[in-house]
């Protein structure tokens, strides 16, 4: 049987710069099919803004999600 695993791509820091740029390349070159990408981002309304910029694809997620917060990385986890 064909393997029906989808492939989970986290970004942090996803809703400017490097890691919007990393978003945009990854949909670019991954199938909506078989890859979630997760776009990791301190502040929701500006990973909303980003998801818009990038077309609203069906396969980018919101994650909130602060690096330099404890809390906020199990709170992430846990939502994964």
């Amino acid at each position: 049987l064909p393997s029906t695993k989808q492939r989970v791509i986290l970004v942090t820091g996803a809703n400017k710069g490097i890691g919007f740029y990393v978003v945009k390349r990854l949909l670019e070159r991954c199938s909506p099919d078989d890859t979630l990408i997760l776009l990791g981002t301190r502040d929701l309304q500006r990973g909303e803004d980003a998801l818009k910029q990038l077309g609203s694809p069906t396969n980018v997620r919101l994650l909130q999600l602060d690096m330099s917060s404890t809390e906020s990385i199990h709170q992430a986890v846990n939502e994964i």
